[in-house]
């Protein structure tokens, strides 16, 4: 890890200097506001409430644990800021252990010692340990005993952000861990952003060619754009398009991201047509109308009038090559590296290992499903959610996809999601390395939407 970037993302994490925004266009006003504290931020200022609360002695030692090395810098300096400001000299210890940082305390000359260890789970970031004061009474001899006081048990959490998920997700410098042993997957979860309205498909792509991806969501009347740190990039209505006549009840329709050059093709079935829309200058425009939905790049389909699916029809590059096999209705299409998956309404699916491959028949996917290269290898993993209507909590696991049935294996991953209807899954290239990362979108009971960011956590 260079120190340009480790002080980048340092700085990323930090909040911005207070400036007064400028008025935004009127589609952007519908956007959710961006909380304007980072979550290490606030979790920095929780955590030094509750040692000051305790009345420290100064100096105070502090000695950070678990998480990424970039994690436990970032906030271990903006912990020590705000303890600097209530006159409690902090200082910073590197030791090996919980246990040797008492020792080393002392030596330092710090009255006062906070050990708190950090972690990000189930899309919290979580800081947990105690403080105590670090002098020994003499007439104890060599039973060295602590004062009773200052004492306290710390227990902090907060709702992590895209910017802790970045610093939690980055590798200490190690050893290259030979081929025959390839790292295990695990996934650390935040919130993206928030949505005015529960998303109706997904999609990915860099749409402003710095090689790193944009999210593409589409709602039952617009479509927004959001970078990779969550920020809303652009909106568009589609009120412009005629209704359909056989509209959906539920939030419904395709997006896909096409390339040369790079435009967003949106159909949601509220609306007779759909639209191709190019990115430029910080806004969407319209390019052309779709009289058909698109699945994805070289993927055509139709819906099925007044209903949440597709047709079970899809034709592949200019439309005149069939995709045999398809055995009825579909919910979700997703394709990557030539494999194609559709997930059927009742919880099943159909697999093309390659196009021109007979189909395999998979059964336990939910609606959010896709496919993408989440370890870099070259090969798709299958991310999937509970097939269930109403899952209490909903999981997302990750499947190799390499012969046979994936799911008849262990996952290489699994775990929880926020609470919400997780009905679109689609991996991104947020950081522009050959890792993909998942979104999930999560429609909320109160009629608004969530973004749900995973990517790989540093071991």
């Amino acid at each position: 890890m260079s120190r340009a970037l480790t002080a980048a993302l340092l700085l990323a994490a930090l909040p911005a200097p207070a400036a007064k925004p400028p008025t935004p266009p009127p589609a952007a006003q519908a956007a959710p506001s961006t909380p304007e504290a980072s979550a290490l931020e606030r979790l920095a200022q929780a955590v030094a409430s509750d040692v000051r609360e305790v009345k420290p002695e100064p100096p105070v030692a502090l000695f950070l644990s678990g998480g990424a090395p970039e994690l436990r810098r970032a906030f271990g300096t903006l912990l020590a800021s705000r303890l600097a400001s209530a006159g409690l000299a902090p200082v910073v210890l590197e030791a090996p252990s919980p246990e040797a940082a008492e020792a080393r305390a002392r030596e330092q000359g710090a009255r006062t010692l906070a050990r708190i260890t950090l972690g990000v789970e189930a899309g919290e970031l979580r800081a947990h340990g105690d403080v105590f004061g670090t002098w020994v009474n003499f007439w104890s001899g060599r039973a060295a005993t602590r004062a009773p006081s200052p004492a306290a048990a710390i227990a902090r959490s907060v709702e992590a952000d895209a910017a802790a998920l970045a610093l939690a997700a980055v590798e200490p410098p190690r050893t290259p861990a030979p081929p025959e042993e390839p790292r295990p997957l695990r996934l650390l979860g935040a919130v993206l952003t928030r949505l005015p309205a529960p998303p109706a498909a997904l999609a990915a792509g860099d749409l402003d060619g710095d090689g790193k991806d944009e999210v593409a969501v589409l709602t039952e009347r617009s479509v927004l754009v959001f970078a990779a740190d969550g920020r809303l990039v652009a909106e568009r209505s589609l009120e412009v398009l005629p209704p359909s006549p056989a509209p959906t009840r539920e939030p419904f329709g395709s997006l896909a991201i096409l390339s040369g050059p790079p435009r967003i093709a949106a159909f949601s079935t509220r609306f007779a047509h759909g639209e191709v829309l190019s990115l430029e200058g910080g806004s969407l425009r319209g390019v052309s109308r779709l009289e058909a939905p698109i699945l994805g790049p070289e993927a055509r389909g139709a819906f099925v009038p007044g209903q949440t699916a597709f047709a079970p029809e899809v034709r592949l590059g200019n439309g005149e090559q069939r995709l045999a096999g398809v055995p009825t209705r579909f919910t979700t299409f997703s394709a990557a590296n030539s494999r194609v998956l559709l997930v059927h309404p009742e919880g099943s699916a159909t697999f093309f290992p390659r196009p021109s491959a007979a189909p395999l028949q998979l059964s336990g996917l939910g609606a959010g499903s896709a496919l993408g290269d989440l370890d870099g290898d070259g090969t798709p993993e299958l991310i999937t959610t509970s097939p269930e209507l109403q899952p209490s909590p909903d999981v997302l696991r990750v499947f190799k996809t390499n012969g046979g049935d994936p799911t008849i294996h262990e996952p290489l991953w699994q775990g929880p999601l926020p609470s919400g209807r997780a009905l679109q899954v689609v991996t991104a290239n947020l950081d522009g390395d050959k890792r993909r990362e998942v979104v999930v979108g999560l429609t909320l009971p109160d009629g608004t939407g969530v973004l749900f960011l995973l990517r790989q956590g540093a071991p």
